[in-house]
């Protein structure tokens, strides 16, 4: 008997020990969403991406001189190729005060983890999205040259980097400090409601960069068919792509988009882009230069993939539902038979 009550004793006595010891909720530390180090500054999860953000901003601002000063003209300094180096400069300078402020015990509370750091986000988002704009214009000639391809892949890459870093930094800010899960809610809204987003990017990036190659030497004599006609391709492609992509998101948003539109939609795009993809990035068409459309070409290719195969696995999965139900249905009949 007295064996039987020692584990029951035993079980009493850790009890009353364990009531006295403090657990981690009751500290009140989210560890998720700020840290501290030995000075007492806090650190957000983010401060990694800051740093990254610095780096990029400093790469983007060092090339955006060295793409001007190689054009070998101080009369070819545009309006445009001001703003580049004004937005860039103001995106240096505002991502080191940030970095700076995360390792300051009284400015980390003013802005880490508060509204101040995602305006300041927000605000680095538009500076770099007119940063790429600028950059990556055939006509300007900093990043791109006039056929699209690569000149300076730091100034090109690093403005990308740039304003991807923007994007990763304005989701992770409205998930912390506002509960807003982007990716989470889009998600849970529709399926594939972030491939179709993402398709709808890269083919709006793929009809303006070929737009604006074919304004740039199309609309010249003499100029080669092949490549006009590969242009006119990839603008129709980018352009169609657009459309169907920007319905669908706009259905998922509202209700929800029919299934079957969703199938015939992806499968049109991949078919379109399986075909085009070889015309675009060939030889003789505006995607043969590394560049904005080389890149967001093969994305566009590969994200209609990425859908097809999304909608035939959601397919499979509710034909293996049907034929289960059936069969569930069939047993049940034959059992009520006996």
């Amino acid at each position: 008997a007295l064996a039987a009550l020692a584990p029951s004793r035993n079980s009493n006595y850790a009890s009353s020990i364990l009531q006295y010891v403090p657990t981690m909720s009751q500290f009140d530390i989210d560890n998720s969403d700020d840290d501290s180090n030995g000075n007492g500054s806090r650190r957000s999860p983010r401060f990694t991406q800051w740093v990254a953000y610095l780096c990029a901003s400093i790469v983007a601002l060092v090339s955006s001189f060295q793409a001007i000063e190689a054009q070998g003209n101080a009369d070819a300094k545009t309006k445009r190729e001001t703003w580049a180096i004004v937005c860039t400069f103001l995106a240096t300078v505002t991502t080191s005060l940030v970095v700076l402020a995360h390792m300051n015990s009284v400015a980390s509370v003013l802005v880490v983890g508060t509204k101040l750091e995602a305006i300041t986000v927000v605000i680095l988002l538009a500076l770099w999205s007119v940063t790429v704009a600028i950059v990556t214009d055939p006509s300007n000639g900093l990043a791109v040259g006039e056929d699209g391809e690569v000149l300076f892949g730091n100034l090109f890459y690093s403005a990308w980097a740039g304003w991807g870093l923007s994007v990763i930094l304005a989701t992770s800010c409205m998930r912390t400090i506002f509960g807003i899960d982007v990716r989470g809610n889009m998600t849970a809204r529709a399926a594939r409601l972030t491939e179709w987003a993402a398709l709808f990017a890269c083919s709006v990036v793929v009809m303006g960069g070929a737009a604006n190659i074919y304004d740039a030497d199309c609309t010249i004599d003499g100029r080669n068919a092949a490549w006009c006609k590969r242009t006119t391709l990839a603008v129709s492609l980018g352009t169609i792509g657009t459309l169907l992509s920007m319905m669908l998101v706009l259905m998922k948003i509202v209700s929800q988009a029919p299934f079957v539109l969703e199938v015939l939609a992806s499968f049109l795009l991949f078919m379109s882009w399986a075909i085009g993809i070889g015309y675009i990035t060939s030889e003789l068409g505006p995607g043969a230069p590394i560049g904005n459309i080389y890149h967001f070409s093969w994305f566009s290719f590969l994200l209609t993939f990425v859908l097809g195969s999304s909608c035939y696995e959601d397919y499979q999965a509710a034909k293996t539902i049907v034929e289960e139900s059936q069969l569930h249905s069939a047993v049940e009949e034959a059992l009520s038979e006996f």
